[in-house]
């Protein structure tokens, strides 16, 4: 029975896969296949319908299939039977009979008379733009990913970094964007620790450039490099010499760099491990503004060496190298793997890949 059982549902697959191909809207879904007792039993698709509570009101999409939703398109943009059998490439009765179907699904007419002509119920409005942008949606997801032509793209891609980190690589890749691809734009945003998942799942971003993200289900990432520390102090320092030791280190006021505007960080774990702290003086999350407070100061700022060296030489400040040791910060490049395969993103990556 078991066998015989299986049997009569893969029979009944088939052949509904068979007409759901081949056969117009009207018999695509006529009928359905209930349980009684040990056996299975085709009845018309009404009696499925009725068997809720509402047999008039669709609760389920199940009960529709894509044609039917392609024939509803057709029909509430055309206003026309006729018309819309056209775009569809199908006759006008089996045009006249999907919209019944529908109207009976639905629980609503769908379209009306007025005048000599049909109008769109206020239901059928609201479905309209909806419907509308759902299969448009669905259409792009088919759709064969075109050939990315990097010289003649005019296309646009979203980046998260935060300043330090953007500070030495965006510029240099945008001037190698710039020779490969000059209608090609970067547009470069904040990072939001908290829903960077989302946003790259979502599509607001392409990609996202940073230190310190966990793995994520559905996201990929490649080390880009690891980064070093360096001390920035203003040039005329009245308490420093050549050489920085640990004393003059703690015994300094510091500013303190944090894109989370977080109170501590590695550097004030490296120093408690050994048995030291130091004094924040000054904390902000932009490393520009801490570079521009040393300047003006007698504070010290330590923070990633690409980025220290590049300010430094802008603003005239002193370099020295962290009197302690401090762990390497692994800066990452992050993407969603929907996107792994798509030609204009593994273009983007391998550009970037290839600059650092």
């Amino acid at each position: 029975p078991a066998v015989f059982s299986l049997g009569v549902l893969a029979t009944i697959f088939i052949c509904s896969s068979w007409r759901a191909r081949f056969l117009p809207p009207r018999a695509m879904i006529d009928s359905c296949a209930i349980r009684r007792s040990h056996t299975l039993a085709m009845v018309p698709y009404a009696s499925c319908i009725a068997s809720s509570a509402t047999p008039a009101i669709m609760k389920d999409l199940s009960e529709l299939n894509l044609n039917h939703l392609l024939a509803l398109e057709a029909l509430l943009a055309e206003t026309n039977v006729t018309r819309a059998a056209e775009k569809l490439g199908v006759t006008q009765p089996t045009m006249s009979r999907s919209l019944q179907r529908l109207r009976e699904h639905l629980g609503d007419e769908l379209l009306v008379r007025s005048g000599r002509g049909l109008v769109r119920t206020p239901r059928a409005e609201r479905i309209h733009a909806s419907l509308r942008h759902g299969l448009q949606v669905l259409r792009h997801a088919l759709r064969e990913e075109p050939e990315f032509v990097p010289g003649q793209s005019q296309r646009s891609f979203t980046i998260a970094a935060n300043d330090v980190v953007g500070v030495w690589i965006l510029p240099t890749l945008m001037a190698h964007v710039r020779q490969s691809a000059p209608s090609v734009s970067l547009n470069m945003v904040p990072l939001e620790y908290s829903n960077i998942s989302l946003q790259l799942d979502t599509g607001a971003l392409d990609m996202l450039i940073g230190v310190g993200f966990a793995d994520a289900p559905g996201l990929k990432r490649r080390t880009l490099l690891h980064e070093r520390w360096i001390c920035l102090t203003r040039k005329d320092h009245p308490t420093l010499g050549d050489k920085l030791d640990i004393a003059s280190y703690v015994g300094l006021k510091h500013a303190l760099f944090s894109p989370r505007s977080e109170g501590t960080g590695v550097v004030d774990e490296a120093l408690a491990a050994q048995g030291y702290s130091r004094q924040i003086a000054f904390k902000t999350c932009y490393f520009i503004v801490a570079a521009l407070a040393v300047a003006q100061t007698d504070l010290i700022l330590t923070m990633p060496r690409r980025s220290g060296l590049h300010l430094a030489a802008t603003l005239g400040l002193a370099t020295y190298e962290p009197p302690i040791e401090l762990p390497d910060l692994n800066v990452v490049a992050v993407w969603h793997e929907r996107v792994d395969d798509v030609p204009a993103h593994r273009w983007l990556r391998q550009t970037l890949f290839s600059l650092v």
